[in-house]
Formats: structure tokens, sequence, C-alpha cells
């Protein structure tokens, strides 16, 4: 793998490739980012690199979710290890996919970036980085989003606000942070497969139809995800 040793209580915490330091607001009308004096390190998994194309830009490597990428974080098992004198190839396989690898080790600075190819000594490291390339794909495609889009529908005067992180106007919390406040409880981290729909609805006393309306909002934020089945959930951050 490529990267630092797991550091579970900072996983979340906006380390050197969470969006926060990785992107910037883009335009209005949305173009790839040209500076290459940022190349933050973004967490991805091989069939995001198989999907990435190449931008128009001559000093561009190739674009993700609309990101120009130059370092990034792999979590796999390495196959088919070859080594020569002046370089090692091998095969990494993460479970979406297989890609060939080349080191180079001719100059010293390319023997010193060896030393990030750790093995994986913490395997909650596997599920942290998955999750770092889910919350870091929805947050750099939701960039892509035209800004400032005036709708053309009469605003609604009876639905209530459902957008995660706010209140309703009485206060109260939203039904996101009361799914969220729920999920984080020690009982619903300590089970793998999460917390039931119904388990969730009878607790919280919210019915089933508008409990899966926030869910589905908090599923596509990347802040919850299904386990087992589409009707067992579980947060993506630890509470």
């Amino acid at each position: 793998m490529y990267g630092s040793q797991f550091d579970g209580s900072a996983a979340f915490s906006g380390g050197g490739f969470m969006p926060s330091q990785a992107t910037q607001t883009p335009d209005p009308a949305f173009s790839p980012s040209k500076n290459r004096d940022i190349q933050a390190l973004l967490p991805l998994t091989v069939k995001q690199i198989s999907d990435a194309y190449v931008s128009g830009n001559e000093k561009s490597e190739f674009v993700i979710d609309g990101v120009d990428v130059s370092n990034v974080k792999l979590v796999g098992m390495v196959r088919d290890k070859a080594g020569r004198i002046t370089d090692f190839t091998f095969v990494l396989d993460d479970g979406t996919g297989r890609i060939d690898c080349n080191k180079w080790s001719h100059e010293p600075i390319d023997t010193n970036e060896m030393e990030g190819i750790l093995p994986v000594d913490d395997y909650n490291e596997i599920a942290s980085h998955f999750i770092e390339c889910i919350y870091v794909h929805f947050y750099n495609s939701r960039l892509r989003k035209p800004q400032g889009a005036v709708s053309t529908q009469p605003p609604a005067t009876s639905a209530p606000n459902l957008t995660s992180g706010q209140y309703s106007s009485d206060g109260q919390k939203s039904t996101e942070e009361m799914i969220l406040d729920f999920l984080h409880l020690p009982s619903c981290l300590a089970r793998e497969e999460g917390a039931h729909r119904d388990v969730i609805s009878q607790q919280l006393k919210i019915p089933v139809d508008k409990l899966m309306l926030a869910i589905g909002n908090l599923v596509r934020e990347g802040v919850v995800y299904s386990t087992v089945d589409d009707f067992h959930y579980k947060s993506a951050i630890n509470g």
C-alpha cells in the first residue's frame, strides 16, 4: 500500500488527502484544476484509475471526478512481483480490478519513495481506505454540479428541510441528525451489520417512508452506507 502507518483517530480529521485540502471550489463553469503546485494525495481504487481519462492539459496526467490526479493512495494485494537492477514490477489487486505497476529505483529520490510501499499491519486500514475513497468521490462529484442554478419549480410550503446538518424551524434536530446520532450509539457501532431500518424507525418514532428519504440523503453524502442488505445501515464515521 502507499501511505504512512494507519492512525484510526485521524482517518477523518482532514489528513493529507482529504477533500478539504485536496480540492478547491470550482468556478460555475466547471473545468479541471490546472494548479500543479497542489499535488494532494488522493485515496483511489483501481477501478477509478481504470475509468480515468487524460485531460487536454499537456501537464496533466489523468482526471478523476473532474480533479487532476498526481499522487494517489492504493490499498491492495501485491502479486507477480519481479525485481531487476533498475526497477521492479508488480500487479496490485484491490478487489475492484488489477493494475500493472512499475517502480524505478535508479535515482536516489525514487529509492526513497519506495518507502511509501508498506504492508498493512492494521486491517482496519483496508475498510478505512475504501470509506475514504467513497467520501472523496462524493465530495468531488458534488463540486461538478453547476453553482447558483435557479430552480424553476415553486418553493414547497409544507415539506420540511431535510438537509443534513441543519435544524428545523422549531430548533429541533433534523431527521438526518437524529439518524446519525442513533447510528453513533455504541450498540450500533459494535454491530458489523449496523442497524435495521425498522429498528431505527421504531426507536426514533419516524415513519419508514420519511426515514428512508433521510437515509437516502445520508447515503448520497457518503456518511451512511448499507451493509448486509438494503435494510441495514451503518455510519461511515466513528461518531
